[in-house]
């Protein structure tokens, strides 16, 4: 479960830590281990009031760091450990969705750039989602979690006017569990995604959740996420975002352009568009 999974990496995020002693250190020799001397633990933001219910952070060029909380608020804390919200996102937040990851752009210095990864409110109904019936009692709960690209004002605050909208990722909303989002970057640039399964693993007792029955509520089988290779769900995504917010899939993926594998319930990945 997303939320299980990340408890360690939200203790941690309560506590955002700057590795001080390590900074100022002399670099090691390749493969050697730091000696534990070398790091000093400094507390620079903690508790509810600072970090509401953190997700994940990501460090700027300057060692402030940039922390989500999943009712989807954004805090800055500096490397002195002043903490200020920089923006806020109106997020749908039954179980686990809500704002996740947050990531730097490698050309930050420059363009200012940072993409959020969170479930928008849309017209989702209040409530739990029914766990039997029919397609149009589903149908409803039929959502996205999206990953945007933000600019970071220079006074710390984020500009939510301009959002880009890169990519939509589907979401079976009202049930628990398992959302991911964590965002990353390689040395060419390109933009990592981590996305949960989006399945609910309970009902199957410990055992793989693939529950077939045409009057089950889809979030029971994650034959059409995580076991579809034609679906976002339960992978890790890369992408390469153009200036524009628009993205290209850089050469080398798992699969050859074009391939389809069909699976139950499945997300085609030619529907796996650029939502704006």
């Amino acid at each position: 479960m997303h939320r299980r999974l990340n408890r360690p990496l939200a203790a941690l995020a309560s506590t955002l830590l700057a590795a001080a002693g390590a900074l100022g250190a002399q670099q090691e020799p390749a493969g050697a281990a730091p000696a534990a001397a070398e790091f000093q633990q400094v507390t620079l933001a903690k508790g509810v009031a600072e970090t509401g219910e953190p997700m994940t952070l990501a460090v700027l060029p300057d060692r402030s760091v940039l922390h989500t909380s999943r009712d989807g608020t954004l805090r800055l804390t500096d490397a002195s450990g002043t903490t200020k919200v920089a923006g806020r996102l109106n997020v749908y937040t039954h179980d686990e969705e809500g704002l996740q990851g947050v990531g730097v752009d490698p050309g930050f210095t420059t363009n200012r750039f940072v993409y959020l990864y969170y479930a928008p409110q849309l017209s989702t109904p209040a409530g739990d989602a029914p766990a039997n019936g029919s397609t149009a009692d589903f149908a409803p709960f039929d959502g996205v979690n999206r990953l945007s690209r933000f600019v970071l004002r220079t006074d710390g605050t984020l500009d939510t006017a301009h959002e880009k909208k890169i990519l939509d990722v589907p979401a079976s909303r009202g049930l628990c569990c398992h959302v991911g989002g964590d965002i990353d970057f390689d040395a060419q640039g390109n933009l990592y995604l981590s996305t949960g399964d989006d399945s609910n693993p309970f009902a199957s007792d410990g055992y793989t959740p693939i529950d077939e029955r045409p009057t089950r509520n889809p979030a029971y089988d994650a034959q059409r996420s995580a076991g579809n290779t034609n679906d976002l769900r339960g992978k890790v995504l890369r992408i390469k975002v153009g200036a524009d917010g628009s993205y290209t899939v850089p050469a080398g993926n798992l699969f050859a352009p074009g391939t389809r594998r069909p699976g139950p319930r499945s997300t085609p990945w030619a529907s796996a568009t650029p939502s704006g």
